[in-house]
């Protein structure tokens, strides 16, 4: 039975934002740390679950071909009438899905919302007028570095006149045009892969480049070649601290000293999110090179 129409039934509710579909159990509303059915009496077997996740993907033109090793794991979004958007993860145990179903947030932060401290907002404003190079964001609560970079492209979307690209694995929101053009794509949907995406996005000239993970080598590389060019990249990429996000690139990349100069050349600032939510930027050269060179 695919349980899709009881599951956007409990997210249009309001009575949760998440949901998790196990083999065996009946659908959990999570709700911060706890986990409630949302009908104890209504256990989903694992032909249930599967057939949800085919559900699912269908709705999102998502290609699952269960039983191959492409199939172990996987994320999309999809779109829906009345609830809006959706994102959808799944690993497979045992040869079944587990499901995890979450109500994609429609409004995007104002950027003054985003970053309160005016400080750490003038620096940020400085860097989006940039027409080359790499903005760094790291911190270790995605949704919260999402959100501030989603609140920075819709200030440019806003206010300024360029062609905004995204690459995304999944799409956090949506994003309509205004005085920018937006183009936004999502990996194994849109496009095949991160790097492939980063390299197409010179087809257009684009004039700000967001990439929401640097997944391997390939990637990384293209995206210094792309903010060698006249494009400006951010780049979100999940580090507890900034040190060591410049570290795992570094490690991504190879052990030359060669290419750490080339990417503190490039490198026009590190905005990083606090466990809390505080924002600090890295701009000047002395904070940079703390970062990059420092023990």
């Amino acid at each position: 039975m695919n349980l899709v129409p009881q599951i956007l039934s409990v997210l249009k509710s309001g009575r949760a934002q998440k949901v998790l579909l196990v083999p065996k159990t009946p659908i959990l509303m999570k709700v911060g740390k706890h986990m409630t059915p949302a009908d104890p009496n209504a256990i989903a077997s694992p032909q249930d679950v599967r057939d949800t996740l085919t559900g699912l993907a269908t709705m999102a033109n998502y290609q699952i071909i269960m039983g191959s090793s492409r199939a172990s794991d996987g994320t999309f979004t999809s779109s829906t009438q009345d609830l809006g958007r959706i994102r959808v993860n799944f690993i497979i145990q045992r040869g079944t899905p587990v499901i995890f179903v979450e109500r994609v947030p429609s409004r995007i932060p104002a950027l003054r919302e985003a970053v309160p401290e005016a400080e750490t907002l003038r620096y940020l404003l400085e860097l989006l007028e940039s027409k080359t190079g790499v903005v760094l964001f790291t911190g270790s609560d995605a949704d919260g570095v999402s959100d501030v970079i989603y609140a920075a492209l819709k200030h440019v979307n806003d206010t300024q006149n360029r062609i905004v690209y995204t690459v995304e694995k999944p799409l956090r929101y949506l994003l309509n045009n205004n005085k920018s053009v937006v183009i936004q794509r999502e990996v194994k949907v849109d496009v095949e892969s991160v790097a492939q995406g980063i390299i197409q996005s010179q087809f257009l000239e684009t004039d700000i480049l967001y990439v929401d993970d640097i997944p391997d080598r390939e990637s990384l590389e293209n995206l210094i070649q792309v903010a060698n060019r006249e494009t400006l990249c951010l780049a979100r990429f999940p580090s507890r601290t900034p040190m060591l996000a410049i570290k795992a690139l570094h490690h991504l990349h190879s052990s030359e000293s060669l290419f750490i100069q080339v990417l503190r050349e490039l490198i026009l600032g590190v905005v990083h999110m606090e466990e809390r939510g505080k924002l600090i930027l890295y701009t000047s050269p002395a904070e940079k090179d703390a970062l990059f060179y420092g023990d």
